[in-house]
């Protein structure tokens, strides 16, 4: 097995020299390497499990409906996006919903995947909105949803909390692992029930309360008291308890990925006896990043651990680029050195190198990814899309013409004002930064009325956006315009008579990206200026279709195709 792992590591270093960054090549090469990311697109706190031969991820969604997608593998390069857990988000918050769209920068992020039992388990926190968890039989859903109760039965919809990672022990007992952000911005432990519904010592009286230091028995164990703790994860291997995290800021241990281990779960005392709930011991600390000069890490951090059958193990974390593809999820190997995780290639002094192309970790021929193209012939809306915010269920449709995706005009919610991030039911995929991504998209656009506005867009996750729409004006011309965060060009008018409108996106590795339009699909103008494609809020680049009405709710754009290419070999 270690000769395996080590002709695998050698082969890395090979193949990683003059190979330092991120290029528009990414994922599965096609000739037996992949290149990192495994995934260029916003992915980000990825968290990676195995269960027999197959490997399934979580990732984070913010705003996006629905909350927390899952994605499957089974070669760790290869993934599809299967589905996602929080199919209603109202039953969460209303400032979801569709007419207040209040969740910019909030909402859904860093889940925590596992199996257990036999079910598939979510564990995250709403910032706003609490602990939460969700079950299921199947990955790609229903999930079984329930907020997490306090040990007196009160439901923990506090503020703040982030994060959270459960561990189900050997001896039955469990555990969640989550972060408080703010001014005492530290990690907890606390001890769970069973069945994941309740934090056996956790006060929802207490655990509201902002900024302080919280207290066991109501407020967990604090085991991680370096600021800017999160990110956690915990594991167990060869008797050892790991629990890592990252730390966001210098204010702590500086900037980087940690593993604090110990022989017991609550740390080990200075007599070589186990911690105990509010009476935790003291952990062996490791730093498996090496910190450089610019605001990122050497290494891809938040993320998790994952093994394959034969006994090999992995990093699936993200990278903090910070392009248009966002936080992108890359692979890397891990060689344990007396018990210790060293993640990357090289392993020296405790620490690896970043790996930007390698051998595939399991040989497989199927070439896939979480984005694409759709034909709407399905009768089911493919599990890659998502809404921005939660949809108005009634005013979108795959059944009333088959074969297509009828959007219907509403109005925004800013009080008649032209604002791209108050349209509501807007449909999307993540951008996937490529040497080339092109987007191609035919819409019916006969049954649009007076006012009504529908469109491809490219935006982030609620500040910067550019747009290439139709609009009706008050005399039933329709004509097109180009939008950069405000910033309109107005185009030619369509024939009277127009029935089919195909509008295009392209955009390069240089995130550089350009709109042109078609009446017939093959002669394609340009229209508009060029744009910078971009992350905001945490959220990398996402490319959607949208129709508005701001005079009346009437009018809708049935869309044919969705045609999504990139080159990344």
């Amino acid at each position: 097995m270690r000769g395996i792992l080590l002709f695998y590591l050698l082969e890395c270093f090979y193949l990683n020299l003059g190979l330092a960054q991120q290029t528009g090549k990414w994922g599965d090469q096609g000739n037996g390497t992949f290149r990192n990311p495994i995934i260029a697109a916003d992915y980000s706190d990825p968290d990676p499990i195995r269960v027999g031969d197959d490997y399934y991820m979580a990732a984070s969604t913010f705003e996006d409906s629905p909350g927390v997608h899952i994605l499957h593998s089974k070669d760790l390069v290869n993934w599809t996006q299967i589905g996602g857990v929080f199919q209603d988000l109202i039953k969460v918050d209303s400032a979801f919903f569709w007419n207040r769209m209040k969740r910019y920068n909030e909402g859904v992020y860093a889940p925590s995947l596992r199996f257990h039992a036999g079910k598939f388990w979510i564990f995250v926190n709403f910032y706003t909105d609490g602990f939460w968890m969700a079950t299921a039989d199947n990955p790609k859903g229903p999930w079984e949803i329930h907020i997490i109760k306090d040990k007196y039965g009160k439901e923990l919809r506090t503020s703040g909390w982030t994060d959270p990672c459960p561990f189900w022990d050997e001896d039955g007992k469990a555990y969640l692992a989550s972060s408080h952000p703010g001014a005492k911005w530290y990690g907890y432990l606390f001890e769970m029930s069973p069945d994941g519904r309740y934090l056996l010592d956790a006060d929802f009286e207490h655990m509201k309360i902002r900024n302080i230091v919280y207290q066991y028995p109501n407020g967990g164990t604090l085991i991680s008291p370096y600021h800017s703790s999160e990110g956690n994860k915990i594991y167990k291997r060869n008797g050892y308890y790991y629990l890592i995290h990252i730390e966001f800021l210098e204010t702590g241990q500086g900037q980087g990925t940690y593993i604090c281990r110990s022989k017991h779960i609550y740390g080990t005392k200075s007599d070589g006896s186990p911690g105990k709930p509010g009476d935790p011991g003291r952990y062996e600390i490791r730093r498996i990043d090496q910190h450089n000069s610019e605001y990122i890490q050497s290494l891809p951090g938040q993320g998790g651990l994952v093994d394959t059958p034969n006994g090999d193990w992995f990093w699936i974390a993200q990278f903090n680029k910070y392009g248009s593809d966002g936080r992108t999820p890359c692979l890397l190997p891990v060689t344990w050195i007396e018990d210790w995780p060293v993640i990357g290639g090289e392993p020296k002094d405790g620490f690896g190198k970043m790996v930007w192309e390698c051998s595939k970790p399991i040989p497989s021929q199927q070439i896939s990814l979480p984005q694409g193209s759709d034909e709407f012939n399905t009768g089911n809306l493919n599990a890659r899309w998502a809404w921005n915010h939660q949809p108005h269920e009634n005013k979108w449709s795959l059944s009333e013409r088959p074969g297509y995706l009828r959007l219907y005009a509403l109005k925004n919610n800013t009080n008649g004002k032209d604002c791209f991030f108050s349209i509501p039911n807007v449909i999307h995929q993540r951008h996937m930064r490529s040497d080339s991504s092109i987007v191609t998209v035919k819409m019916d656009i006969s049954r649009m009325v007076i006012g009504q506005k529908a469109g491809l867009a490219n935006f982030n996750g609620g500040i910067s956006y550019s747009l290439l729409e139709i609009e009706v004006d008050e005399q039933g011309r329709r004509r097109m315009v180009y939008s950069g965060n405000g910033k309109k060009i107005s185009g030619n008018y369509l024939p009277g008579k127009q029935q089919y409108l195909y509008m295009r996106s392209s955009a390069g590795f240089d995130d550089i990206q350009t709109y042109k339009y078609s009446l017939d699909g093959k002669n394609f103008i340009s229209i508009g200026e060029c744009y910078l494609l971009r992350m905001g809020n945490y959220r990398g680049n996402m490319i959607g279709v949208f129709t508005y009405n701001n005079i009346e709710e009437k009018g809708y754009i049935d869309i044919d195709w969705f045609n999504y290419q990139v080159k990344n070999k």
